[in-house]
């Protein structure tokens, strides 16, 4: 777990590809400085040059040879003015027309630049946490809440971004004004700007209280949404089950229990919020009662001119402004950094699933695949596959049978590696699976799943997904063979046609013969079919298993079978039982020994 300022430091390393205009930004901002203490320091010579009799050098409280240089001209910088005050008037009107059209302009390039770095880091973290989670194993996805999940990516991402603009954009800019101003201050008069100013590292105190309790309060924010974000991805995925079972009012009331939830954690942030500003105004007012009371008693004993004294006062006024606001901007960089937190907590999982550094490309296989005393726990002491052993030829059909829960599509899960063994080697043309790279292994398998799997897209995109450059032909083809052509061909827009969220706007039986298609046309040596054929009537499945006979031909297909018909013809069986592999063979030999095949047989496939 990251410390705070660990944190802190990862978000300015974001900021490393945008050095250049950080640095052109950061040039504006001294420059805007600069000329806000020239604008406010200029009241001093102005109005005693302008409208007093008295000499505008002893109002100025600069260092011995310094004021022994300027002070003359100062002198006659006041008698010029008061020589020639009309026209200097309108000199000056100018001049600071000028000085406030080129502070607008830096202004201008400042916050288009910083706003141009806040906006690229939260892009980037966003593509890279993005990225992060493909590298991830099933397993998180398994754990893990989908609309928490999103949250992360979505919520959080934007409270980062948020604390990264607060940085970029307004804590860069306050120091450097803040920084100007005092330094006007003390060369008005120095006595009196540290007077005025012992109130201001008391103000630290408040800053860093209050920052550090939004802070902590911002991460149950964070996870209110979360839990908001879950809510919603459940309800509306599973809106035929709320609506069949009448759970209507229940959901409203579970939604509106998190959103209250959440917005008393928000409310408990708006309280520490709210202090703030008033807490700040009135230590503000210490310093300028000081600045009133000690700056008029030098002005009435003739140690400061009266300008000299409009401009302390108006720089004075002038630096609590940004004061505060660096406080408001530390409790946003505060809750920013909450969603920070979050976000580097999942950029730094790992998978379970690595590929080795010196990892081999696979070929496509020729000889076949072997579990070799394989074993398989989720968790330590929730062991769902043990001491599996068998080997499957190219070409040959394996059927996977067992109760429920037995561990079959946990075994086929195996072999792409969507996770890894706990024990044991599985290998494919002798070759240790955990030695190759991830893509040559995967691009040996087609996969289609009892929850076929599609995207909001067009047909022509769900079917050649994962491949390049493949013609519409090819793809007529596949669909043919899958028998999806005469449905796709009724459509209005045909293999145009997009399909919504998971194929929605399809039926059942459309989906998964979309999803036969996708895995004809991927063309692999490797078949894992996860009852493919469920879905289907008894013509279309008939057709679609005429055509999977055929893809099957120098292929090894592992099948999960429920179906009396794929479990008969299969070169081997699998019998998978409380974990274990209790026995194997072909249907004529496990049904000779009379065990736990027959009786699964007797009880399940037979009334088939």
């Amino acid at each position: 777990m990251q410390t705070p300022m660990q944190q802190f430091l990862r978000v300015l390393r974001c900021a490393a590809p945008y050095r250049s205009r950080i640095i052109l930004a950061v040039v504006s901002l001294i420059l805007i400085a600069v000329l806000n203490a020239v604008s406010i320091g200029s009241l001093q010579p102005i109005f005693d040059g302008l409208f007093a009799a008295e000499g505008v050098g002893s109002g100025i409280s600069l260092p011995g040879p310094i004021m022994a240089l300027l002070g003359e001209r100062l002198v006659r910088f006041q008698t010029f003015l008061q020589a020639h005050r009309i026209s200097t008037l309108t000199f000056i009107g100018g001049a600071l027309f000028v000085v406030f059209v080129a502070k607008g302009a830096l202004i201008y390039i400042q916050q288009l630049q910083l706003r141009y770095v806040a906006e690229g880091i939260q892009r980037d973290v966003r593509n890279d946490l993005y990225a992060h989670l493909h590298t991830l194993s099933l397993d998180f996805f398994v754990r893990r809440p989908t609309g928490e999940i999103m949250s992360r990516l979505n919520s959080d991402v934007e409270s980062l971004g948020d604390a990264s603009t607060e940085l970029f954009r307004n804590a860069l800019r306050e120091p450097f004004n803040i920084i100007g101003l005092i330094a006007l201050l003390f060369l008005i008069k120095w006595q009196l700007a540290l007077l005025s100013l012992l109130v201001l590292p008391v103000a630290i105190l408040p800053i860093v209280k209050f920052g550090s309790k939004i802070r902590r309060r911002s991460t149950r924010v964070q996870e209110g949404r979360a839990e908001l974000n879950t809510i919603l991805q459940e309800t509306i995925s599973g809106v035929r089950i709320v609506k069949a079972f009448g759970m209507e009012e229940y959901e409203r009331k579970r939604y509106r229990h998190a959103s209250e939830q959440l917005f008393k954690a928000v409310m408990r942030i708006a309280k520490v919020d709210a202090l703030t500003s008033p807490v700040l105004e009135v230590l503000g007012s210490v310093g300028i009662v000081v600045a009133i009371w000690v700056g008029g008693y030098l002005v009435f004993s003739k140690s400061l001119t009266p300008g000299a004294f409009m401009a302390f006062l108006g720089a004075l006024a002038s630096l609590y402004q940004p004061v505060k606001r660096i406080s408001q901007i530390n409790n946003n960089i505060q809750r920013g950094m909450a969603g920070a937190a979050r976000v580097f907590e999942l950029m730094d999982l790992h998978s379970d699933v690595v590929e080795q550094s010196d990892a081999v490309t696979l070929g496509r296989m020729q000889e076949g695949i072997r579990f070799q005393r394989v074993s398989f726990a989720y968790e330590p002491g929730r062991t769902v596959l043990r001491d599996i052993s068998f080997g499957a030829k190219l070409g040959e059909i394996v059927a996977i049978v067992g109760s429920s829960g037995a561990g079959k599509s946990t075994m086929v899960n195996l072999i792409p590696r969507f996770y890894d063994p706990t024990e044991g080697v599985i290998t494919i043309d002798g070759v240790d699976i955990l030695r190759t790279t991830l893509s040559s292994l995967r691009a040996q398998m087609g996969i289609v799943t009892q929850d076929t799997i599609l995207f909001d897209d067009t047909i022509f995109n769900n079917i050649t997904y994962g491949q390049r450059d493949v013609t519409a032909r090819v793809v007529a083809e596949a669909a043919r063979i899958a028998n999806a052509e005469e449905f796709i061909e009724a459509l209005p827009a045909r293999y145009d046609t997009r399909i919504g969220e998971r194929g929605v706007r399809l039926s059942g039986g459309e989906k998964q013969r979309i999803a036969i298609a996708r895995a004809i046309l991927k063309n692999p040596p490797i078949l894992i079919l996860d009852e493919a054929t469920s879905a289907l009537d008894a013509e279309s499945e008939r057709l679609v298993q005429e055509a999977l006979d055929r893809l099957m031909q120098n292929r090894t297909t592992f099948v999960i079978a429920h179906r009396l018909s794929t479990v008969i013809r299969a070169d081997k069986i699998l019998v998978l039982d409380g974990g274990c592999c209790a026995e194997q063979g072909t249907h004529p030999e496990l049904m000779s020994k009379g065990g736990v095949y027959c009786r699964l047989y007797n009880t399940q496939f037979a009334r088939v």
